[in-house]
């Protein structure tokens, strides 16, 4: 079963990752002045602080330092069962 295509403002979805409840997704529009973009992604549907640039190899970057960032912030690291249950104990 094929995926339907997922478009916003032109640039067709090529690639994305799941980080936390959010989406880091990569665009393309092979007319626009700045073919590739890097977005936030939320609910699907919703993208935000685009990130606009000539080349795949630096949407891509983009996307890494943007994933990077968010996978060292608090909301996107949930406890252990260890941390929550305040049991320090080797088992």
């Amino acid at each position: 079963m094929d995926e339907e295509k997922r478009i916003n403002g032109g640039y067709e979805i090529m690639e994305s990752c799941k980080i936390g409840n959010n989406e880091l997704v990569i665009g393309h529009n092979a007319k626009a002045p700045n073919p590739y973009v890097c977005w936030y992604c939320k609910d699907g549907s919703d993208y935000f602080w685009g990130y606009y640039c000539n080349q795949l190899s630096e949407a891509r970057e983009k996307l890494i330092e943007r994933y990077q960032r968010e996978c060292r912030l608090p909301y996107n690291n949930p406890p252990s069962q260890k941390e929550k249950s305040g049991d320090d104990r080797e088992r």
